[in-house]
Formats: C-alpha cells, structure tokens, sequence
C-alpha cells in the first residue's frame, strides 16, 4: 500500500464547495500533498498503472492539472482495458499531457497561452473573467502549492491531439478514399504528398471516383497516367488553405496549373462544381478537405501549329471533320491534321455543297490515311467545300468561307447572235451555195 498511499498524495485540490477541503503544506512535493483528497482516486490508479510515480516525486517543478474522479467517468476511461504495451503508452502520453515541466500560477495564465506539455504536445490557455481554461477543461481550483510545484484541479481529462501524420497516410486511414489512395498509388504521386508541404488536398470520396465512372484499371499507357496524373494534381493546391480562409469567388492555381474557383453560400464551401463535406482535417504537412466530386481541370487550349492559322481535325467518333463551318480572312491557312486515326480519312474539294465526288481540278490531300497533314492557304474569296471521299456518302464535309465567300471569278463579254453584223447573212450565203453542189451534183 506504500506506493498507493504515496500516489494519493499525488495532488491536492479544494474540493467543490460542498466538500471537505484538505491542508497542503508547501514543504512536502506533490505526491505528499495529494494524500486524502477524496477525489482522485482514478488519476492515482491511472498513474500506478502507467508507473510514473517516481516521475512527480522528483525535483520538478512541475506543473500539475489534475482531473477528478468525475472527469474520468465522464471521458469514459476504463483502466482496466489499459493492459499492452502500447495500450500503457497510450496511457502514459494522455497522464503526462497534463503535467507542464515549470511552475506555473494562475497570475502566471494569460489568454491564449499555448505550452508544451511533458507528452511534447501543446496546450493553449484561455482566460475568461477570472475563470481559467486548458483546452476544454476548467480550472475549478488553482494554486494548490507543494515543495516540487504546484497543482490545478480541472473538470474533465485532457486527451492530447492525434499525432498527425503526412497526408497521403490521413487518406490511407479514412476509410472513404482507398479509391483516391489507388490512383496516387497508380500516377506515383504518394511521395510527392509525402514532402514537406504544406498542401491543401481537396480529397474525393471512393462514391465520388464512382459516381465519375472513373476505371483506374484503364489508366495503362504512358499517355493515360500522365491524365491521371492531371486529375489528381488539380485537386492539390501549394500551400496551406483552411476553410475559414475561402472566400466567395476566390480562384487559385492548383499543382497542375489549372485554376480552380470557389464559391461559398450560407457556409457552404464549393470547389468547382464538388462541395465541401469534411473540411479542415489536419495533417503533418498540410490540410484535406473532404469533397463529394472529382474534379476535372478544364480541357487545354489545342496548339495551334505553326504556319497554321486554323486546325480541323475529326469529331471524337472519328467520322466527322471537327469545324465543318469555318469563316476566315484572305490570306490565312487552314490546316487539316489528324494523327493515327482509326479510320483512314482525305480531304477533297468538291464543286459545290452535296457532290460526293471531288473535283479533279480541285485540292486534293491524297489517297485516304490514317495521318494526315494536308495545308491551304486561300488568297481569295471563296466559299471551299470539301468531302472525306471514303466517307462523303455518310456526310462527311464541310466548308471554309475565305473573306465575303463570294468568288470574282472573270467574265467574258461575247456578242449575241443579233448583234452581230452580217452573222445572218452569211450563214444564208453559205446555205445557198450548199444547195446549189448538192443540185449539181445529182445532175451528173
């Protein structure tokens, strides 16, 4: 019973109004000064199993906030369920973020003072008209002197925070994003968010990558990974945003360089067109906000290439021109190029809009192919139609209209029958003169 009774001693506290309050001398430590208490039976049990007796009888000071028998049945702490190594260490880092390593009074408290606990982690202090708090707990006595330090009792068990860890490992825990975590698995991005940070990652539930119809399983080729890799970083943006810090119609550029907007209406965060579900769930090296959508970065602007002013490629069926209604200026150059289609495809000019079979005069790009680079530049007004002469009869064509779409072509006056002098004339002379040879000649 010797270290029992030593434990009891642990810390001494004025009891509620209604309750006995016991002596402490300021000659013998903490432990001494605990004794008989009354209300602290379930702190000394905890701090026997966690054996850190020898620890508060030492020189300190310390600093001791110390939770009643009632806050422990209020947390719910069975220390009975404390019987591993790691449970007793759980134990350990709970019991010893309530002891500061210095003396500190109640004078000594001021609001919003943040220490660090024996455990390593901080604790922050808030002073409201004289009533002094730690986290959630309330200091209901205070000042409670002994040789080694001084002891506050408070209402309710201070549980220290999650040890936070990076957050490709906080998504891993979840529960909700294994879909997320096996695409950064497949685009090699867990490292990345990994680093140092700090990131704010906009993390889609596994129902979002569902409801997106989004098949990691076809995210084979280079070139697949790569808008994988697009996707995902456009859900990362540099830095560190808590939802507090969004405001309504602010846009930033995410990792992948694409911007992103945001709205927020009656406290409700969107990104895009995803909302807010969880925010502000903290990591080691940044911060992750739970939404009900996976983003899209908006699609690239296509390259134009150069000597282009314009490029016509094919539908995404592959079985239409991309712009088969194009207006341009004199002088500039359209340029129709596709590369490895599934389908081989031409360009051929037509006479006029509904032929389906080229002009042989006319601009021709060649035998169908599966690639093809073929360049106009058109130097006057026109209107230029063109077919894909395999697939003219399916409706494959289109049109340039170069300038007013009108062509000057020239005209060349030629004089009417009528107009023309002696025209009648001679042909009657040179009919008279044929009837007369064929009269002749049936006389012989």
């Amino acid at each position: 019973m010797h270290k029992r009774n030593a434990l009891i001693a642990l810390i001494m506290t004025a009891f509620l109004v209604t309750s006995p309050i016991a002596l402490a001398d300021s000659n013998d430590d903490i432990p001494t000064n605990a004794t008989n208490t009354g209300v602290h039976d379930s702190l000394v049990d905890a701090l026997v199993k966690a054996d850190l007796v020898a620890t508060l009888q030492g020189d300190g000071p310390f600093t001791v906030f110390a939770p009643t028998d009632q806050a422990f049945a209020d947390a719910g702490i069975d220390l009975d369920s404390f019987t591993t190594d790691e449970e007793i260490a759980v134990l350990t880092d709970i019991l010893l973020y309530h002891v500061y390593s210095g003396a500190v009074y109640a004078a000594d408290v001021t609001d919003g003072l943040t220490v660090a606990m024996v455990n390593g982690d901080d604790a922050s202090f808030t002073v409201t008209d004289g009533t002094v708090m730690v986290g959630d707990a309330t200091v209901t006595t205070a000042d409670v002197m002994a040789s080694n330090g001084v002891i506050h009792v408070i209402d309710k068990v201070l549980m220290p925070p999650a040890d936070l860890v990076d957050i490709a490992a906080v998504a891993m825990s979840t529960g909700v994003h294994d879909s997320l975590v096996a695409a950064l698995v497949k685009a090699n991005l867990v490292a990345t968010l990994q680093g140092d940070g700090p990131f704010t990652v906009f993390a889609p539930t596994d129902q979002a990558f569902t409801d997106a119809g989004i098949d990691l399983d076809s995210f084979t080729t280079d070139e697949e990974i790569a808008a994988l890799t697009d996707i995902l970083l456009y859900h990362v943006y540099s830095g560190a945003v808590n939802a507090a810090g969004v405001t309504d119609g602010l846009t930033v550029a995410m990792v992948n360089g694409d911007d992103a907007s945001f709205t927020v209406t009656d406290g409700t965060v969107m990104v895009g067109d995803a909302t807010v579900v969880l925010a502000d769930v903290p990591a080691s090296n940044g911060v992750i906000h739970v939404i009900d959508k996976v983003l899209m970065p908006p699609a690239d602007e296509p390259v134009i290439p150069e000597g282009c002013d314009f490029v016509i490629g094919l539908s995404e069926d592959g079985m239409a021109f991309d712009n088969t209604d194009l207006s341009i200026a004199v002088g500039q150059t359209v340029c129709w190029i596709w590369n490895d289609a599934a389908m081989a495809h031409n360009v051929a000019q037509i006479r006029e809009e509904g032929d389906t079979t080229r002009d042989v005069a006319g601009e021709y790009s060649g035998t169908a192919a599966t690639t093809v680079d073929y360049r106009i530049t058109f130097t006057e007004d026109e209107t230029f139609y063109y077919i894909c002469e395999p697939h003219a009869s399916m409706g494959m064509n289109g049109h340039v209209v170069v300038g007013t779409g009108i062509s000057e072509a020239p005209t060349n006056v030629v004089d009417s029958d009528d107009n023309t002098p002696g025209f009648t004339a001679g042909i009657a002379a040179i009919a008279l003169i044929s009837a007369l040879v064929v009269a002749g000649s049936r006389r012989r």
